[in-house]
Formats: structure tokens, C-alpha cells, sequence
């Protein structure tokens, strides 16, 4: 743990002052895009996309634009919003799984909807779209920083690169005519993921819920390839946010002050890179996201509200795993092998 404070902290300091920087480049209503973008670009850093850099570079900067435009569209009308919620979720959980993980699948889902639930117009959406390419620049010169050319490693992401050919893996699906073929596991993930964050969305919508959001993070988040890690990290996420409302709570009937309160915002922040398992990291972001919360709104009402949703989000991403296309691991010996 200790050895872990300095380069944690030196980290999360760099990442304050790139939030802030791309806030005061690009308009402080597109900070959240900053983050998603910091998110990729940390994730990514684990792979190394140098070897086709033009090609990796079209591809990152089509998906952020297209995902900027999307949700754009999709927060003017809640109608339209489905549809296209559907199809831009059901394409990241398909094309971003192909490892039969959601290491891709997260960072690029949380972008989109973290634009989804901070809408801008006029010279802020343009902002974005600058941002967004910006971001996709940024994270191509980083491959060059800690990739150099001399590497051998294997360019891997963004490829669609399947990680079972046995034709057991797959089915036909037949679609206006022509004849695709479609990982079984993967395409029942995408239409869940797809279908249960989208309806999730359009209810969010059309009843107008405050923070409703929290709902829609929560069904995305706990949407899994496999049965088996729903259930576990569903528990776990309930387990941490009623902890972390426990918390915030607590140090809130001691704590008047909003300047320091406002500060457990960024401790909760910090800790959160400490954190090794789902339950816990969850206490880091409900302590966070109830604090800022709090200053505006009554901190009981906010923390009931936090744990509300967050159970309704959890029920229904349970439901729809056991109802919808329910696989898991243990169903697929060949993919068990492959991950043992």
C-alpha cells in the first residue's frame, strides 16, 4: 500500500490538471469528456496501436465522432434516442468484445453515455467535436511516447481479432438477404447491453427522473457476457453503494463546511486508485458522487436517492440477464479452456 501513495498520487494529480486543461481548452461543460477520453487513453496504454498508426488513428477518431453525433441526436429526442441508443451500444458491446471481455467495452460504453448525460449546444457542441478529435490525436501520440518503433508487440486492439475460430462459437444470422456470422456469446451480450440500456434511457427520459443517469450507468455496468459475473458484481455494487452512503452520511453530520465537503468530492477520487476489488471501488464513487451531490440537494435525500436507483438498476440488469439470451461460462468448455 505504501509503495503505491507516491506513484498514485503524482497520477491523480496529472490527471486533475489534464481535466482541467481540456475544461479551459474546450469548455468547462465538456470536463466529463475529458475524463472518458483519460480513461481510454490509460486503457489503451496497454496495447499498442503504433503499427497502423493512420489506420488506428481514422478508427479512434471515426468512433468519437460518431459517438458525439450520436448521443447528440439521441438527447434532442427520446424516440430517435432509442434507436440509436440500441445500435451505438449494441455495436461497442459486439465489436469491443471480441477478447470475450469488457476491457474495451467500459471505457468506450462509459464515453458514450457520459456524452448521452451531459448534452451541449451551439459553440459547445463544437467544442466537442474539436475535443473528440483532439482526444484521438492525444491518445495516438501517447502509443508513440510509450511505444516506440522499435517494438515487436503484436498490434492487436481496435482489430476486430476473434479469440476462438471454433465454429461451435458461432451461428448464421440471415439479415435482408445476405448471411452473417455471429459469435453466439457476443451477440447475445450486445443485444442485452444494447436493449436494456437503451429502454433504461428512453424511461429516464420520458419520465424526466433526476439523476435518473445513475440507473442507466448502473444496467450498463452490470450487463455481462456471462451470467455468473452479473450476479457477483451486482451484489457487489449494491454492497458498496449502500456502504459509501453510510459514509458520506457520517462524516456529513460532522461536517458543515461546503469548501471542505466539497473536498471529500476529490478524496473520494483519490482513494478510489487504491481501491483492488468492484465493492470497494464502488464505496469511492458513491462517497464522490453523493458528496457533490449533497451541496446542492439535502444529503439524506441524496444519498436515498443515490441507493434507489442504483437497486432499481441492479434489479433490472438482473432480470434481463436470467430473461434475455442467458450464457454462461460454464455452458462454453471452449472458451473456459481458453481463459483458464
Amino acid at each position: 500500500m505504501l509503495k503505491k501513495i507516491v506513484p498514485n498520487t503524482v497520477m491523480f494529480a496529472k490527471i486533475l490538471v489534464f481535466i482541467n486543461l481540456f475544461g479551459y481548452v474546450f469548455g468547462g461543460n465538456n470536463n466529463l469528456v475529458g475524463i472518458t477520453i483519460l480513461i481510454i487513453l490509460l486503457v489503451l496504454m496497454q496495447e499498442d496501436l503504433t503499427k497502423k498508426p493512420i489506420e488506428n488513428l481514422i478508427k479512434l477518431t471515426s468512433i468519437n465522432l460518431i459517438s458525439g453525433i450520436l448521443t447528440h441526436l439521441s438527447s434532442q429526442n427520446m424516440w430517435v434516442g432509442f434507436s440509436l441508443n440500441f445500435v451505438a451500444l449494441a455495436t461497442i458491446g459486439y465489436f469491443f468484445s471480441s477478447r470475450l471481455n469488457k476491457t474495451l467495452v467500459v471505457p468506450f460504453g462509459l464515453h458514450y453515455l457520459f456524452m448521452l448525460y451531459s448534452p451541449v449546444t451551439g459553440i459547445d457542441f463544437d467544442k466537442r467535436l474539436m475535443g473528440l478529435v483532439a482526444g484521438a490525436v492525444l491518445v495516438m501520440i501517447t502509443q508513440f511516447i510509450i511505444h516506440p518503433k522499435s517494438s515487436q508487440s503484436e498490434n492487436k486492439p481496435l482489430e476486430l481479432v476473434e479469440v476462438n475460430e471454433d465454429t461451435s462459437l458461432y451461428k448464421t444470422v440471415r439479415v435482408i438477404g445476405r448471411d452473417y456470422s455471429v459469435h453466439r456469446v457476443r451477440g447475445a451480450y450486445a443485444f442485452r447491453i444494447g436493449l436494456i440500456t437503451a429502454i433504461t434511457a428512453f424511461i429516464v427520459a420520458f419520465f424526466n427522473l433526476q439523476e435518473g443517469r445513475w440507473i442507466v450507468y448502473t444496467v450498463f455496468s452490470l450487463t455481462e457476457l456471462y451470467s455468473e459475473n452479473c450476479t457477483i458484481r451486482s451484489k457487489q455494487r449494491v454492497q458498496g453503494t449502500i456502504f459509501g452512503a453510510v459514509i458520506i452520511l457520517v462524516l456529513f453530520v460532522f461536517i458543515k463546511d461546503n469548501s471542505i465537503r466539497a473536498m471529500i468530492i476529490l478524496v473520494g477520487g483519490y482513494l478510489d486508485s487504491f481501491t483492488t476489488n468492484y465493492r470497494d471501488k464502488m464505496i469511492c464513487v458513491t462517497v464522490s458522487v453523493i458528496a457533490s451531490t449533497a451541496l446542492i440537494n439535502n444529503t439524506l435525500y441524496a444519498a436515498v436517492n443515490r441507493i434507489s436507483y442504483i437497486l432499481i438498476g441492479t434489479i433490472l440488469a438482473l432480470i434481463v440477464d436470467k430473461l434475455v439470451f442467458k450464457k454462461q461460462l460454464n455452458d462454453f468448455k471452449e472458451i473456459k479452456k481458453i481463459q483458464e
